[in-house]
């Protein structure tokens, strides 16, 4: 009996030892396991980690940084190329004035001094007809020349006149100019009554004075055109010859200021424009 006690506690021994051996085994399958997971979690835990966003905020960062400094820079690179543009053009044009030419871009005849010459408020001086009733061209014996010249109809506002070929006329700025150079030009003034030849004679002395000092004409140094003229002043100087002359007709005056620059179409346009002035009428 006792040697079956002792045999069923061996057994029971031996079946306790195999199955603390059984659960032995399967724990360890389970530790095994275990890091295999904790592998998958942390590679993942890598694939997913967000360290690698700041370096590409910091590179879009520094991309819009480098726009935003190119768009600052652009302006300034454009505006430096326009004053480099403006510099060269201002160069090209000095140099094209030194030559004694004309600025790029200006036409031919413009800035000339009759360019100057304001329009005038003309509803003062009359209506366009008088003085016009007579032919639209004439032939007229001018100072220095042996032939004829023609002579065209102006209808000026109160006025009219003859303009010799060779001279143009703006009734808008009472303007007698010589076409192929406005440098040499006429003004026509018409006066209202109760003008003197004391207050003339001052006025003309001041208009003159840029030409040098005015000196009254008499009647046989006058302009044979304007020899009946009752005040004519002339001053000559470096910058030319400069006229002032009071012409009158039976209704009313008229204040003539000539400019003729120095020069050798002065010859030219003088005895033409004397002429003109003569043929006032109203």
């Amino acid at each position: 009996m006792k040697t079956y006690n002792r045999a069923a506690s061996l057994l029971g021994v031996l079946l306790l030892s195999g199955a603390l051996a059984a659960c032995g085994s399967e724990s360890e399958p389970a530790s095994q396991t275990e890091p295999a997971d904790s592998a998958a979690t942390s590679n993942d835990a890598k694939i997913e980690d967000p360290a690698t966003a700041p370096a590409d905020d910091e590179e879009a960062a520094a991309e819009d940084k480098e726009a935003a400094a190119d768009d600052k820079a652009d302006p300034d690179a454009k505006a430096a190329g326009t004053d480099k543009k403006d510099a060269a053009a201002d160069k090209e044009a000095a140099a094209d004035e030194a030559k004694g030419g004309k600025p790029s871009g200006e036409a031919s005849g413009s800035g000339s001094a009759a360019d100057k010459v304001a329009k005038v408020d003309v509803s003062k001086q009359g209506k366009k007809g008088q003085g016009a009733d007579r032919p639209k061209t004439e032939s007229f014996q001018v100072a220095g020349s042996k032939e004829t010249v023609t002579g065209k109809l102006q209808e000026g506002y109160g006025y009219a006149l003859y303009a010799m070929d060779g001279l143009k006329f703006d009734a808008e700025r009472n303007l007698l100019t010589m076409t192929s150079n406005p440098d040499y030009y006429a003004t026509i003034t018409p006066l209202e009554k109760g003008y003197t030849l004391a207050g003339l004679r001052k006025e003309g002395e001041k208009a003159l004075k840029d030409y040098g000092t005015a000196k009254p004409l008499k009647e046989a140094n006058i302009p044979a055109a304007l020899s009946s003229s009752r005040l004519f002043l002339s001053a000559e100087g470096d910058a030319g010859t400069g006229q002032f002359a009071l012409w009158e007709t039976p209704g009313k005056g008229y204040k003539l200021e000539i400019h003729m620059p120095s020069g050798a179409d002065a010859e030219t346009f003088a005895p033409l424009a004397h002429a003109s002035l003569s043929t006032l009428a109203d």
